[in-house]
């Protein structure tokens, strides 16, 4: 009897316990399956995965079946104190791996689960952590210690990551309690990205072949940028953002006696009497001295004085500072593949928009215009990388614009946007959409001109320069092809200008871009939908202003029409297709050696079907592309016929 007492209260107890304590966490998940294939035989689940060619990596591939894992887990600690985290599968592991447990065999033939190296095993990887303190102080609406997605900046400053690193950014961030409309305020201090937010993609690693790097191993635990926001709606037409932020990139000096490698050595014999000469003598103690410092502050507002009529802008300042003692010139050595110009530089950016609802008192009709100024120095280190749009424009490749050469068109499948550098962009944009019962229409017209209009530019691969500064990504001619988008971009392939390429040896370029949609929902059933969209762009460049023939003509159109219907009220079916022609002069070649002409023609159907029942996302798509590259006498013709289709199934709960 006294065995069975104690057995019930000790499972009242623990019980009651486990519910006090469950009561206190909120848990999520998500499982995410993807099925991606394509007539060819590379295997994996990304379409395009790490973009550096001398790495033996395993992260792209077209044809393949896999599976991730998502736990979200939140906490109350108190009244006041959140906490939460973020657990993932690591993605890669197709389900054909079956049992791969992550080791690595270089054995010919392996027949062993140890193959492929941790990016085929399935482990469960920490990707977030925050602990929230809510109201700690006077005037301040809550500390956040940990992950942060940045989104509480700009683009032009410290943008917002990327969905995939969204839990990567850590740091400390104070969010200021407003005090009533008049006045509020964010503080961050973020530390800074040792692989990508500096010189060559990194904030020191890969530069030890410098002049003096190479004495000391790169140093990037004290690298952090610092931002401010600043907000304030004085009156209620009027609302007012300023964003800061300065990063600096930290070395140790080499020229500090206790430096690892110091290139000013301790002098025994001198020290012997000098002790407390730190300049010549050791103090255990190592000074540091900035590699790279960034700086960028933008002004926003936005105004309503008269209802409808709504006033956007920003303007900003950037400057740009290398320390060349500690950072590699990979203009030079690297094919033009650098995310800044290689020098001090500072500049002016600024874009204003006016939108016009019910314009000139007509209900159905809405117009946009925009104005922008670029300035060919504008540097946006820290700044948005994808998944952001600061202009209006459809730009040329329809996934946005962006003020860095930082972008980041990887780790992304064939059905996702690219986006494209707007550094040096000058010029306006007119959009006006009118819908009337069930049809909507939609126009724009973009005129650009560029700052980076120039001759004799140091660029990689000018002629009568030693040492190029500004990055051209080697391909910087043709309009690019984003649906057979490769980074390597042999010869044999061509896809066209990289979306980050704005410099040129030489350049008078201007642009227009003419695009015209229409929407109409026809009675039919449930209800047709059709949609259409023609894009025109008109690209030229004189180049080299003192050669009559050295210039550019570029005609891009592009057409697409789809069909949409739901065929139930969980299962819907679009179908559509899209023509490209491409004729381009001049495309490729130099006044030397003459100009290549190219004509591209693209047929393009495509389909996609979206289910949703009971909680589950279904989307599958499929496409052909027919692409013919006529490119005159100088290379072969070319032709594509690709297949490829993708899949996911997702369930949150």
């Amino acid at each position: 009897m006294k065995r069975a007492l104690f057995a019930f209260t000790l499972l009242v107890f623990t019980t009651s316990g486990a519910l006090a304590e469950t009561s206190n966490f909120e848990l999520g998940g998500k499982i995410y399956t993807k099925w991606l294939y394509r007539n060819n035989t590379s295997q994996g689940v990304l379409t395009y995965g790490n973009p550096f060619t001398n790495y033996d990596e395993n992260q792209s591939g077209e044809n393949g079946v896999g599976s991730e894992l998502e736990l979200t887990i939140k906490g109350r600690v108190s009244d006041v104190v959140e906490a939460g985290a973020r657990l993932k599968s690591r993605f890669g592991s197709t389900w054909h791996d079956f049992w791969e447990n992550g080791n690595i065999r270089y054995d010919t033939p392996n027949t062993s689960g140890e193959s492929l190296g941790m990016d085929h095993a399935e482990y469960l990887k920490l990707r977030g952590y925050w602990v929230k303190l809510n109201k700690p102080f006077p005037g301040v609406g809550h500390i956040q210690v940990g992950s942060s997605d940045l989104g509480m900046f700009n683009a032009w400053t410290i943008g917002k990551i990327r969905y995939i690193d969204r839990d990567n950014a850590k740091g400390i961030f104070l969010f200021g309690r407003p005090l009533r409309d008049l006045f509020g305020y964010h503080l961050g201090i973020v530390a800074l990205p040792k692989l990508w937010a500096g010189p060559g993609w990194s904030t020191g690693l890969g530069d030890e072949t410098s002049n003096q790097s190479q004495v000391v191993s790169p140093f990037w635990t004290q690298d952090w940028a610092y931002a401010l926001k600043l907000h304030s709606q004085p009156v209620d037409w009027l609302s007012l953002e300023l964003v800061g932020m300065l990063s600096l990139d930290y070395e140790a000096d080499v020229y500090d006696p206790d430096a690892e490698g110091s290139l000013n050595p301790a002098d025994a014999e001198y020290c012997a009497d000098h002790p407390d000469d730190s300049s010549r003598c050791t103090d255990h103690a190592v000074d540091l001295t900035n590699r790279y410092t960034h700086s960028a502050i933008t002004l926003a507002g936005e105004m309503e004085p008269i209802d409808d009529y709504i006033l956007n802008f920003i303007g900003g300042w950037s400057t740009s500072l290398i320390n060349k003692d500690f950072v590699v010139n990979r203009v030079a050595s690297n094919q033009g593949y650098f995310p800044m110009v290689y020098d001090d530089v500072n500049d002016f950016a600024g874009v204003v928009r006016l939108s016009m609802l019910d314009a000139f008192g007509v209900e159905e009709l809405s117009i946009k215009a925009e104005g922008f100024y670029i300035g060919e120095h504008w540097t946006s280190t820290f700044g948005a990388r994808r998944e952001a749009d600061v202009l209006l424009t459809d730009g040329f490749i329809e996934g946005g614009q962006l003020p860095t050469l930082n972008l980041a068109n990887e780790f992304i499948d064939f059905d996702e946007n690219f986006y494209e550098s707007c550094i040096g962009w000058q010029g306006g944009t007119l959009l006006l959409e009118y819908t009337i019962d069930e049809l909507t229409l939609k126009a724009e017209g973009s005129f650009i001109g560029y700052n980076t209009n120039k001759q004799n530019r140091p660029v990689f691969g000018c002629a009568d320069c030693e040492n190029p500064i500004y990055p051209n990504f080697l391909y910087s001619e043709g309009y690019t092809d984003t649906d057979l988008y490769d980074y390597e971009n042999p010869r044999s392939v061509d896809r066209g200008r990289d979306p980050r390429s704005v410099f040129r040896e030489d350049q008078e370029r201007w642009t227009f871009i003419g695009v015209f949609w229409a929407n109409y929902l026809l009675d039919v059933g449930a209800g047709l939908e059709l949609q259409a969209k023609i894009k025109q762009i008109i690209d030229r460049d004189g180049r080299d202003t003192s050669i009559a023939d050295d210039n550019y003509v570029g005609n891009i159109t592009i057409g697409r029409l789809s069909a949409s219907y739901p065929i139930s009220d969980t299962l819907k079916l679009q179908i559509g297709g899209q023509f490209d022609w491409w004729d381009e002069d001049n495309r490729d070649g130099s006044p030397g050696s003459g100009y290549t002409y190219y004509q591209t023609t693209k047929i393009k159907p495509f389909m996609l079907l979206t289910f949703n029942y009971g909680g589950a996302s279904l989307r599958y798509y499929m496409e052909y592309i027919y692409k013919d590259q006529w490119r005159e006498e100088r290379y072969p013709e070319q032709f594509w016929g690709v297949f490829r289709s993708k899949a996911t199934l997702e369930v949150n709960w």
